[in-house]
């Protein structure tokens, strides 16, 4: 099938002379050049206060409002906080679902969550939607209740509104599949972004896939689930009893009693059994779990433990200021060692969280491949160091005075106010804890911090996850107290290598001929005169669309629009090409128009039967979570590998070398135009820091041409 890479380079060079073109460069880690300094004849010595930085003052008083809460009959807890400075209110149930596990259905709490604002028993989800933009407020719901917020005048509407979207709920089935394909489409998505499977992959390996905090969503789990499951969990789960409704700012305790029993009271009680499970413990030394990416360009590197830190503790305050001094933004160490020093990523850091049955401390960075296992040596130092040597009295005076910070601007926030209400009737905690919370920092002594430090940061006994090409996996075993890497797939389940082995009774040739017979028969496929394909997507906000015509007489033409003006205009015609940026020809160096003359084919599998010398079967490695052999091609534009799934042959992907950069191109979604199966989306990586989707909009086969697309000016 047609590349599309090439018009995509020009894109990304447009973009960096627009709006999305700085932020794409800023994503990619660009800085413009320092302003020169002033003059020496300009720069004064100042003598005065503005030369020294004022001594950090007490810890201020923090006030949340007035706090009352009260239960109702049903076993709802309320929690009302009184502020009247401005004329609003936000509301938030929380609904406290147990930990459980979902097992063949992962997934469909989180789908109740998108089910539960589509319809009530009154109400049509565009009714709902109309009667939220009339009054300009907000509403959103989760798997575990809802929020909204709204202006004084508003209040009750809102909150009888949220009632009805939670107590009154249905689930067509219309919107029902609606919800489904676009979870399917988030989850797809997920499973192709590397910092997505990073993230998933530590969760399995961090809690274990028999844990609550461990189980994942995948696509075998989102099919399972019917509406008659996510029925099932709000029948189970929603009650009131596990529930907590609070309310924040211009509303009275006298209000938000009338409310909560109006609207609220006649919600059942209902028992909810509460599993139990074992706590997820530190592995025993060091876990080297490896997820293989072919084509990565970067390794996605995680280190991870779970943690016991309950919230609401003066522990739990203290770790965050941990946090601070190791990695939680640009002045941690991990980012001065990692980034400032070794150059090995753009930013590295970490995280602490807190949580009744058991948190997580994890660091985390992006880094080049040639460095990943000199980045796992730098972390691994710096998780030694900050455990078993006392943090400075200046770090810990910087984390204090960045918390002071924060937790004041954070208060400006109703829904940061409601999760404090939440968290101190959810956990039982003292009322004073919140508005206290900067005197436990004030206090907090360097020898509190080592205390915490111990507990929470353990590099001899913790998980090492990365993300990457396979190429640097077996460079990270010396990490591994066993010597071993544990390989992986996106969905946290075991990869036995071994059976990844090159097949010793497959030839290239087979499995070529195999992908002829996948989309259709290579005789109908090579019976094809022309191809037209055209695409759109989204780049930074912008809308592109593409359209790429080939024939099977070595002729290609490729157009690129955007913003309604034709950015890129390519055209190959035997062993001739041009190129057109923005309306002005572009010098072409011989490799472009080597790499162009490759594309210039309906199918490249064509080629490759040509020069069966220059072919091989590389092996077979995980593609998105499907077993996929890999044939390696030496064409005279370079070394490329493609990708065929084990069991259909049909492409995955491919990967090339493009100059400095490794481009993977992802194919998918194959429909059947003419008698021949086609890709419908291309998925594009290595180029920017993000994946660019193009989805066919239109296709079609030996279709008339225009002869001038192929015209090459001279």
């Amino acid at each position: 099938m047609q590349r599309i890479y090439l018009t995509l380079t020009t894109l990304l060079f447009v973009l960096c002379f627009t709006g999305s073109g700085q932020t794409l460069m800023a994503a990619s880690g660009y800085q413009a050049p320092a302003a020169p300094p002033p003059a020496s004849d300009t720069i004064k010595p100042r003598n005065d206060f503005r030369a020294t930085a004022p001594e950090p003052g007490p810890a201020p008083e923090i006030s949340l409002g007035d706090f009352e809460d009260f239960t109702l009959d049903n076993g709802l807890e309320v929690v009302v906080i009184e502020n009247h400075k401005l004329p609003r209110v936000s509301y938030q149930l929380y609904v406290d679902v147990p930990p459980h596990l979902e097992r063949e259905y992962a997934g469909a709490q989180q789908l109740l969550g998108s089910m539960l604002r589509r319809a009530t028993a009154d109400r049509s989800k565009e009714e709902i939607d109309e009667a939220i933009d009339f009054i300009g407020a907000t509403l959103s719901t989760s798997g575990s209740g809802a929020y909204a917020s709204t202006i004084s005048k508003y209040k009750e509407d809102v909150i009888a509104l949220m009632a009805d979207v939670v107590l009154n709920a249905r689930f067509p089935e219309t919107e029902f599949s609606k919800v489904k394909e676009d979870t399917k489409a988030a989850l797809a998505q997920q499973l192709t972004t590397p910092d997505a499977i990073a993230s998933r992959v530590s969760q399995a390996v961090t809690y274990g896939i028999n844990h609550p905090y461990g189980e994942l969503m995948t696509e075998e789990s989102l099919a399972n689930i019917d509406l008659g499951v996510v029925k099932s969990v709000y029948d189970t789960y929603f009650v009131p009893n596990r529930s907590y409704l609070v309310m924040v700012g211009d509303i009275t305790p006298d209000e938000a009693r009338r409310f909560a029993n109006t609207h609220f009271s006649a919600w059942q009680r209902r028992e909810v059994a509460v599993p139990e499970f074992p706590t997820p413990q530190r592995p025993e030394g060091v876990r080297v779990t490896f997820v293989p990416r072919p084509g990565a360009v970067q390794s996605n590197v995680i280190v991870s433990q779970p943690i016991k830190l309950k919230p609401g503790t003066k522990e739990s305050i203290r770790a965050n200021l941990l946090n601070i001094v190791l990695g939680s933004g640009f002045n941690g160490r991990l980012f001065a060692n990692l980034r400032e020093d070794k150059g090995y990523t753009y930013g590295a850091y970490s995280s602490t969280s807190d949580d009744p049955l058991v948190g997580n401390f994890r660091a985390y960075a992006n880094v080049r491949n040639e460095v990943t296992d000199s980045a796992v040596t730098q972390f691994m130092l710096e998780l030694d160091r900050i455990a078993s040597t006392p943090i400075t009295e200046k770090e810990l005076a910087d984390a204090k005075m960045q918390i002071a910070g924060s937790f004041g601007r954070a208060l400006e926030s109703p829904q940061r106010i409601a999760s404090y209400a939440l968290n101190t009737a959810r956990y039982g905690l003292d009322r004073d804890f919140y508005p206290d919370y900067l005197k436990v920092v004030e206090n907090s002594s360097v020898n509190d911090i080592s205390e915490v430090a111990r507990d929470i940061v353990d590099p001899k006994n913790t998980n090492i996850i990365v993300v990457g090409d396979k190429a640097v996996a077996e460079k990270l075993a010396r990490f591994a107290t066993s010597g071993e890497v544990d390989y992986y797939d996106v969905n946290g389940m075991p990869v036995d290598m071994a059976s990844l082995s090159a097949p010793t009774d497959l030839t290239p040739e087979d499995l070529l001929n195999g992908y002829f017979e996948a989309i259709g028969g290579k005789e109908a496929a090579m019976a094809l005169r022309s191809v037209t394909i055209k695409m759109e997507g989204d780049v930074q906000g912008q809308t592109i669309s593409q359209q790429v015509v080939t024939t099977n007489d070595g002729r290609m033409s490729s157009q690129m629009n955007m913003m309604g003006m034709t950015m890129a205009d390519q055209r190959y015609n035997k062993g001739k090409a041009m190129m057109i940026q923005q309306g002005q020809k572009v010098p072409l160096p011989d490799e472009a128009v080597t790499a162009m003359g490759q594309q210039a084919v309906i199918f490249q599998e064509a080629g490759y039967l040509e020069t069966p010398d220059k072919l091989s079967i590389e092996g077979s490695e995980m593609v998105d979570g499907k077993r996929a052999l890999v044939l390696v091609a030496e064409t005279p534009a370079g070394t490329v590998r493609e990708y065929y799934d084990a069991d259909s042959k049909l492409k995955l992907q491919t990967i090339r070398q493009q100059g400095p950069q490794t481009i993977t191109q992802k194919y998918g979604d194959y429909q059947v135009t003419e008698g021949i199966k086609f890709p419908r989306t291309f998925t594009l990586e290595g180029m920017a820091p993000f994946p660019i989707e193009l989805k066919v909009t239109e296709l079609s086969v030996n279709g008339d041409l225009d002869e001038a697309l192929f015209e090459i000016e001279e």
